[in-house]
C-alpha cells in the first residue's frame, strides 16, 4: 500500500471523471449512454460528472490521490439516495444525448430496460455505485483504501450493511472483495453483462 495517497471529496473540475467511470461502467457503458462510441461516452459522463443529482455526479465521489493526480475514484450512497436518482440520471442522459439515443436505444430495447431496472440495492444499504482505478496504479492498494472510505461513510450514517456489484467474468475483482468480507447474496441479469451482487455486514 502507497502511503501518499489521500482519499477526497471529488471536485467537478476533475478531468478524469468521466473516464474512470467508463472503467467503472465497462461495457455497460454502452447501454447507459446509447452509443458504442468511446468519444460519446467520455463526452457524456464527463457531462453528468460535472453536474448535480445524478449517479455519475462528482456530487457522491471520491477521488484517491497522490499529488494533483487523480488514480482512482469510488461513488457510494445510501440506498434511498441511490433509487431518487434513477429517474434523474435518465433524464440527465436524455437532455445530453438528444434524440440522437434513440436508435441505439431501439436496437437495444431490452439491455437498456434491463440496465434501468437492475435492483442493486436493498433499502438500508450503503451501496458502492462504482469503483475505477487507472490501470497504472493497480497493486498499490488503491481499491482497499477506497472501499475502507466507503466503509467509513457507511458506518457514520448507521448504516449496517455495505453492498456493490462485480461483473460475473471479473473473478480477480470479485475475489479481492470477498478477502475483504463481502459475500455474493445474488445474481443481476444486466443484459449483455451478468453481475454478483455482493454484500458486506459491517
Amino acid at each position: 500500500m502507497i502511503n501518499d495517497i489521500q482519499i477526497v471529496k471529488a471536485s467537478a473540475e476533475s478531468t478524469i471523471g468521466g473516464k474512470l467511470n467508463i472503467m467503472a461502467l465497462s461495457s455497460m457503458a454502452s447501454t447507459i449512454v446509447c452509443s458504442n462510441d468511446l468519444t460519446i461516452k467520455e463526452d457524456t459522463l464527463m457531462k453528468m460528472w460535472r453536474t448535480r443529482n445524478n449517479r455519475f455526479s462528482h456530487e457522491f465521489a471520491y477521488e484517491a490521490k497522490q499529488g494533483v493526480n487523480t488514480l482512482g475514484i469510488l461513488t457510494c450512497y445510501p440506498s434511498q439516495t441511490m433509487n431518487k436518482l434513477a429517474f434523474p440520471t435518465l433524464w440527465e442522459i436524455i437532455k445530453i444525448r438528444g434524440l440522437s439515443l434513440v436508435p441505439y436505444a431501439l436496437k437495444n430495447l431490452r439491455s437498456v430496460f434491463r440496465i434501468l431496472t437492475l435492483k442493486e440495492v436493498e433499502n438500508g444499504e450503503f451501496h458502492v455505485g462504482s469503483i475505477a482505478m487507472l490501470p497504472e496504479s493497480r497493486g498499490m492498494g488503491i481499491g482497499k483504501q477506497l472501499l475502507s472510505k466507503a466503509e467509513e461513510l457507511a458506518m457514520k450514517k448507521s448504516h449496517s450493511k455495505i453492498s456493490l456489484t462485480v461483473r460475473e467474468d471479473n473473478e480477480k475483482a470479485r475475489q479481492l472483495y470477498e478477502k475483504i468480507g463481502y459475500k455474493v447474496v445474488n445474481k443481476l441479469n444486466g443484459g449483455h453483462v451478468n453481475l454478483y451482487r455482493m454484500v458486506k455486514d459491517l
